[in-house]
């Protein structure tokens, strides 16, 4: 690699003399809980501090420094918990997760996600399994799967599925969410055909006579999933109540549901309620497709919707909601300014990507939420959608200058230098226009993507360095269950960048944009609390915040970066409680 992607440490003075610093605290008024000593602390606060100890007491931090000073502190009731040199970090926080809808993904019996299947056949031979123990007219449902990992090199189309689910409906959902495959059933049921036309910010596939292929893209999957059988708020609960401790074994302590509807806070809040829930969740909710249902969600929303009022650390947020500007960048549809790639060199011609709806009208909405001064989330993949969402937050704040709503660039894979300016401008000016991305979807999905945006973009997927050197920040996030949403994926994905396969090589995206584990783990810590408006409460190790903290089992600064990947919590707390502790 070209550059290091380790974190150069401070000298041995400088620990001593923040040490030092960091020891002038009064001590707790009674004995800590928990102490962690003998520990590379990593506070990240604004001093960049390193500790070597830190107590716990109740849900609060109470004391951060030397471990001769904490070990002091420590009571006959006090655990004492030495790591050995290993890193200590704030609690993880994913500013883009899906958990709702990703712990329901998780529940089904059907795995077609690779490495499960490697190939159509794979597949094809999972749905005929599947279809042996249904009814006829039972629909079979399913996600993740993706032509980028497959030997055969392509997509699914109807054609591969008809023969072995000839009663049953079959729709397959891609690992990006942003499109799917029906078989004929389905596409009978949905009613399309030759004749129906594409719907606003949507494709539905054709072969060269004009026939559908099953396969249907962004705006068009509705037709679909407006016949499949309805997900109540009850299996959501369900499914949030049985995997969400899988969140804090990875160290995850927040996280920031992007695309939510009534079920999901409904769901949300009964496993609140039910004492289940060991993550806060922010949550943005979805924006409908008209102005008149966008005004309809804000009048509903707007009474419970201020993250800097009283719901702060609450245990469930209502924090903004979210826009869609463009597709995906596995589909191709994603907003852009040149024609995308096929196969990584070929030219997919006259395709540019999409819109998800008219830009005057994706501009009023904007307009609307800010207006009524609601964060706002906006996805947006292409250079030509985020620059257009650049402008589109620029000019709002012109016109009303309401600081600190913190709106994000969801993605933000392909900025541009235009782009970049305006987030330099409106982060100093109005504390907005923050890139939330997924370092993991170098890697995850890399090898599609590398093929779609070509050997030249390829190189300005996620420019994180420089993000960093030119001072914007960013936060960092999974796109669960787009990728997986272990935050050691993204620490290792974003020193190395490599893709999964190499099928176009194994660093398509160069190293030049590569940044070392204290950036990124920066990223999913103090400024992803800047993202869900907690950072006066979480993302830092400081003396009166809550107690979110993750005890790691190796060193994270002292390992190859190749090791980052393999990395585990040894005991994650949030609000000072233990929710994961490894078996020893």
């Amino acid at each position: 690699m070209g550059r290091s992607v380790l974190l150069r440490l401070p000298s041995p003075l400088f620990i001593a003399l923040i040490l030092s610093a960091c020891g002038k605290q009064e001590p707790a008024a009674t004995a800590p809980d928990f102490v962690f000593i003998n520990a590379r602390v990593v506070t990240m606060d604004a001093g960049d501090t390193i500790a070597e100890a830190v107590a716990i007491t109740g849900n609060v931090i109470t004391s951060v420094g030397t471990s001769a000073e904490i070990s002091q502190l420590a009571g006959p009731g006090t655990e004492t918990i030495d790591l050995g040199g290993n890193t200590v970090s704030p609690g993880l926080i994913d500013t883009h997760n899906h958990f709702a809808w990703g712990a329901l993904d998780g529940s089904s019996s059907l795995n077609i996600e690779y490495p499960a299947v490697t190939s159509i056949e794979d597949i094809r031979e999972q749905v005929r399994l599947t279809a042996a123990n249904l009814e006829p007219g039972e629909w079979i449902i399913g996600s993740k799967w993706d032509a980028g990992k497959l030997t055969d090199g392509r997509d699914m189309v109807a054609a591969d599925l008809d023969d072995v689910t000839p009663d049953n409906p079959v729709w397959l959902l891609h690992t990006s969410a942003h499109y799917g495959v029906a078989n004929s059933v389905a596409l009978e049921i949905a009613g399309i055909d030759t004749e129906t036309p594409d719907p606003d910010g949507g494709v539905i596939v054709r072969d060269d006579d004009g026939k559908p292929t099953g396969v249907l893209t962004d705006q068009a999957m509705g037709l679909i999933s407006s016949v499949t059988p309805a997900v109540t708020t009850e299996d959501f609960a369900s499914a949030i109540s049985a995997q969400v401790t899988l969140l804090n074994q990875e160290g995850i302590t927040t996280i920031k549901d992007p695309e939510i509807d009534q079920r999901h806070w409904d769901a949300y809040e009964a496993v609140l309620a039910e004492g289940s829930l060991s993550v806060r969740v922010f949550t943005l909710w979805r924006v409908p497709d008209t102005m008149a249902e966008a005004r309809e969600l804000l009048q509903r929303i707007a009474p419970i919707t201020d993250p800097r009022g009283d719901s702060a650390g609450a245990g469930l947020i209502s924090g903004g909601v979210k826009i869609y500007i463009d597709g995906s960048g596995t589909a191709r549809t994603a907003w852009m300014y040149e024609d995308w790639n096929e196969n990584f060199t070929d030219i997919d011609e006259g395709n540019t990507g999409l819109t998800y709806l008219e830009p005057n009208l994706l501009f009023d909405q904007v307009r609307l939420f800010h207006d009524a001064g609601i964060h706002i989330g906006t996805h947006a993949i292409g250079d030509r959608a985020i620059d257009f969402i650049m402008d589109a937050y620029d000019r709002v704040l012109a016109d009303n200058p309401l600081a600190g709503l913190r709106h994000s660039i969801i993605h933000c894979n392909l900025p541009t230098d235009h782009a970049m300016d305006l987030m330099v401008k409106l982060q100093g000016e109005y504390d907005a226009a923050y890139p939330e991305v997924q370092p993991a979807f170098l890697w995850w999905i890399g090898d599609a993507y590398a093929a779609n945006f070509g050997p030249e973009r390829s190189l300005r997927v996620l420019p994180l360095r420089t993000f960093e050197e030119r001072g914007i920040k960013w936060a960092g996030a999974s796109d669960f269950d787009v990728s997986p949403y272990a935050p050691r994926y993204a620490l290792w994905a974003a020193a190395t960048r490599e893709t999964m396969l190499g099928t176009h090589g194994s660093n398509p995206w160069g190293t030049d944009e590569s940044v070392s584990v204290h950036e990124t783990l920066r990223a999913y810590t103090a400024t992803a609390a800047r993202q869900v408006f907690l950072e006066d409460k979480v993302g830092s190790i400081e003396a009166g915040k809550l107690a979110d903290i993750v005890a790691w089992d190796r060193d994270l600064y002292a390992i190859p970066a190749a090791e980052l990947k393999e990395v585990r919590p040894a005991i994650t707390l949030m609000n000072g409680e233990v929710v994961y502790r490894a078996e020893n």
